[in-house]
This record gives C-alpha cells, sequence and structure tokens, in this order.
C-alpha cells in the first residue's frame, strides 16, 4: 500500500478541525473542494482559504499552518484529479476507524461534493452518466450507520468508496473546460 501524501492525513485535519471549533468536518470541506474542481471551478489560494474558512464556520481564528495545510489540500486535490494517475484519494479516517466513522465520513464527503458541485455553474447538460452518478452521491450522503464490524460491511465500505473515488475522477473528466474556454487567462494575473 502507498503512503498517503501528507495532505490527507484525516488525524491533522481532524485535529485542526477540533481546534478552531468548526461546525463542519474534514471529509465534507474536502468533498466541496473536490465537487468545486470536479465542476470546473478552479480558486486561487486566497479566494480557497475564504471558502474553506466559511465552510469551517469555526469559533476560532485559522491559525497559520492551517492555511497552509488547506492550500496543500487543494494542491494536491487538484494534482490528483487533473493527473494521468487516475487516482483520487478522499479525506476520510483510516482503516482503524470503526466501519461506521468511515461510512458516516463518506456520506460526509458525497455530501460535501454534492454541495461544492452545485455551486459551479455549468453551460452544458451533464451526460446520462454524471447525473446518475450524482444520485448515487445523494444517496451515499444519506447513508445510516449502525453497522456491525464484520467482513461483509468492510468489503461493502470498500466498494463503495472505490466506486466514488471512481465516479469522481469521471464527472470531473466531463466537467472540464474546453479548451476554447481556457484560452483567457484569469483576470488575476495582472
Amino acid at each position: 500500500m502507498a503512503l498517503m501524501p501528507a495532505a490527507f492525513d484525516y488525524d491533522r485535519y481532524a485535529q485542526l478541525f477540533s481546534d478552531v471549533g468548526a461546525a463542519s468536518a474534514p471529509p465534507e470541506v474536502h468533498g466541496h473542494l473536490v465537487g468545486r474542481l470536479a465542476g470546473g471551478s478552479r480558486l486561487d489560494h486566497t479566494t480557497w482559504l475564504n471558502l474553506a474558512t466559511e465552510l469551517l464556520d469555526g469559533s476560532g481564528a485559522l491559525p497559520e499552518a492551517g492555511k497552509v495545510m488547506l492550500i496543500q489540500l487543494y494542491d494536491a486535490s487538484l494534482a490528483q484529479l487533473s493527473g494521468t494517475g487516475f487516482d483520487i484519494t478522499l479525506l476520510l479516517p483510516d482503516d482503524s476507524a470503526t466501519i461506521d466513522h468511515r461510512t458516516h465520513a463518506l456520506g460526509q464527503w458525497c455530501e460535501g461534493f454534492l454541495g461544492g458541485f452545485g455551486l459551479v455553474e455549468r453551460k452544458a447538460e451533464l451526460s446520462e452518466e454524471a447525473d446518475g452518478v450524482l444520485h448515487d452521491f445523494a444517496a451515499i450522503a444519506q447513508v445510516q450507520t449502525d453497522l456491525d464490524e464484520s467482513e461483509a460491511n468492510e468489503v461493502d465500505f470498500m466498494e463503495v468508496m472505490e466506486y466514488v473515488r471512481m465516479a469522481t475522477l469521471m464527472v470531473f473528466t466531463e466537467c472540464q473546460p474546453t479548451d476554447a474556454d481556457q484560452d483567457q487567462p484569469p483576470a488575476s494575473l495582472h
């Protein structure tokens, strides 16, 4: 098993969110970010930090180390989505967490994805497959957690998580701006 990049260390984000009294969870914020990216949106770091701070809705100020972590999360997520490795890491608890906790976190991730994706303005209609993915994510977001620790539940979780990963990449690929849209340099460069 490959080592997870530091940008996806769930425990670090859980601690940061706890320290600032965040109202949302790391999977939800990461899902929101990936949903926006998959929808074709690109944010500069300042805009992303402002958005992330809003999503956290915490009672404490975001420390500099927290800002760096969130920028790393943005950069790593975009790099994975647009890379050739056809791989995306979801910010979820690791296998040492209970199946209930991991399943709940996957539901939060899907809920965040739908929220972020829904805020991106699209010119074209989604394909039937992408529309189906959004419906599936909505169902996963409603998951009920009261699961026994069993091999069957573990296998089911892994299958659903793998589906979410692959479906995310498919939606990302479908919704990226065309080359004609990218010919215009962003206004923030000047």
